[in-house]
């Protein structure tokens, strides 16, 4: 059985929540951050950069979300990664949009201004948040623009980018950002949430 190690993240959560609309039997293994188990010999041999998620799967390791989401879609043959190539391309193009542009702002105001006091590890660094917030909105409108035109992240058809998308966007619901000027994007969001996958991955973090 595939076995997901991680933690209460959004990079974890996009691996169970892909994993959960795959209908993938796992076994879900929280690795305790706060108590440095990442650290562990035992967790460096499954991955030596020592961070969640890692999947084990057939006696072998996978890290970094982005290739684990991936690697799930092409284990399971499933329409959530087309086997068109350039339709494999257009959901990877979002994928990455989001790791390193959308994704990324958001991943940083949720660091600063949730994480930071619930671990007390500081105060929020203002450069860092205004910065975040600056290219988030600009990056939240095209997102919205291109949601006018179809219904789901890559094309009329849900995909993975979906998932590996609602793990950053909800996000905004902690940070209660407003989507007021983005409301393809709350459409879009409330069509995700509701998803059986999306509850059934909760349950670890409840």
């Amino acid at each position: 059985m595939l076995k997901i190690y991680g933690f209460n993240t959004q990079n974890n959560k996009k691996v169970l929540y892909i994993a959960e609309e795959l209908k993938i039997p796992y076994e879900f293994i929280s690795v305790n951050l706060m108590e440095r188990e990442n650290r562990s010999k035992d967790f460096l041999e499954m991955n030596p950069i020592g961070k969640v998620p890692v999947i084990e799967h057939e006696g072998k390791y996978l890290f970094e979300s982005g290739a684990i989401c991936r690697y799930l879609g092409d284990i399971s043959n499933s329409p959530l990664l087309p086997l068109d190539k350039f339709e494999r391309a257009q959901v990877d193009q979002w994928m990455e949009f989001f790791t390193n542009h959308l994704g990324r702002f958001l991943n940083t105001l949720y660091f600063e201004k949730i994480l930071k006091p619930i671990f007390k590890i500081g105060e929020a660094n203002v450069d860092s948040c205004n910065e975040a917030e600056k290219f988030s909105s600009i990056q939240l409108k095209v997102l919205d623009k291109e949601l006018s035109k179809r219904s789901y992240i890559a094309s009329d058809e849900i995909s993975l980018a979906d998932f590996y998308a609602y793990a950053y966007i909800e996000q905004m619901d902690v940070l209660k950002m407003s989507f007021d000027n983005f409301p393809n994007v709350l459409d879009w969001k409330e069509r995700i949430r509701t998803r059986d996958s999306i509850s059934r991955a909760q349950r670890h973090f409840n």
